[in-house]
């Protein structure tokens, strides 16, 4: 099937071999843009209007327990550019109806796209592909875990989002001191900030510093000496698990602590550690997570 988006009134068109008959109620439509460094986030479209060979998702169902949506994949047939095309009157368009009653078959300048065929050609035929829906004003952030072809030749993928929202719970610092709190948003700030967006090292990366941070500011607020800010999350750990007794919070801790060996090239060589992935820096983040339901700072 073809889609077609009308470019003054934002009207939806579809059809086998034109986008010829008007779709109503009006789909969620997204612009889609593929991900494939860090950098792509910063490229993000303004609009259609502006991109020359944008895809767009065509939303059918959202999930926001499980996070999945899965809707059709589109890309450009002609670009930038809109082209005319003869379509049938759109329920809310009195103007193609006064035509119809004219004896007059109404055209309308429609954007139009394919199927995403871009897509299936991917390696794995797209599976694992990041993809940013939205514009560069907001976006959010999906990964492709299923792909299928319809009979009408529509591309359907399932997306599962890579939103560090819903993982790190909300904070509440309670009664600590600006001097420890304000350190301790920072560091949360930074990983929210990483998360998905940049490699997964770099994810892992803000996660360690991010749980030094935490569990050294925690231990001080509850009565530990100041040199602990200072200290490295491996004697951080330590020492939260001997003078605390919250082995479970050391135990997350250093799951964050040896992921991130994993991006440094001599450990990779004398130990045969594989690189980081995706996956790693998502066990960072829920690691970060339950180390600030532990302590007591989750809302």
């Amino acid at each position: 099937m073809h889609l077609g988006v009308e470019r003054n009134s934002g009207h939806i068109y579809e059809g086998y071999s034109a986008p010829q008959f008007a779709v109503w109620p009006r789909p969620a439509i997204t612009l889609a843009t593929l991900i494939e460094s860090p950098n792509g986030w910063n490229r993000l479209p303004r609009n259609m209007s502006t991109t020359p060979f944008p895809w767009l998702f065509r939303e059918e169902s959202f999930d926001p327990v499980t996070r999945i949506r899965r809707g059709r994949l589109y890309e450009s047939c002609t670009g930038a550019q809109p082209q005319i095309v003869p379509v049938s009157a759109h329920p809310f368009d009195h103007e193609a109806v006064r035509e119809i009653a004219a004896s007059r078959h109404p055209t309308k300048s429609l954007y139009t796209y394919g199927p995403c065929q871009s897509m299936v050609a991917r390696p794995d035929r797209g599976f694992g592909t990041v993809l940013a829906l939205g514009t560069g004003h907001a976006a959010s952030a999906w990964r492709a875990i299923q792909l299928e072809v319809l009979v009408d030749d529509d591309i359907l993928v399932t997306l599962k989002a890579l939103s560090a929202f819903g993982i790190l719970p909300e904070v509440d610092f309670g009664d600590l001191a600006d001097e420890l709190r304000l350190p301790v948003r920072r560091a949360i700030d930074r990983v929210l900030d990483a998360a998905f967006r940049e490699s997964p090292i770099s994810v892992v990366d803000h996660c360690r510093n991010a749980a030094q941070v935490i569990l050294s500011r925690w231990m001080v607020h509850s009565g530990a000496s100041n040199s602990l800010l200072a200290k490295d999350l491996g004697e951080v750990c330590k020492a939260i698990e001997r003078d605390f007794n919250k082995s479970a919070a050391r135990d997350a801790a250093n799951i964050v602590r040896l992921l991130h060996s994993r991006g440094k090239a001599n450990k990779q060589e004398t130990e045969q550690l594989r690189l980081a992935v995706e996956e790693d820096a998502t066990l960072s983040i829920e690691a970060l997570g339950f180390l600030l339901r532990e302590l007591g700072w989750a809302k």
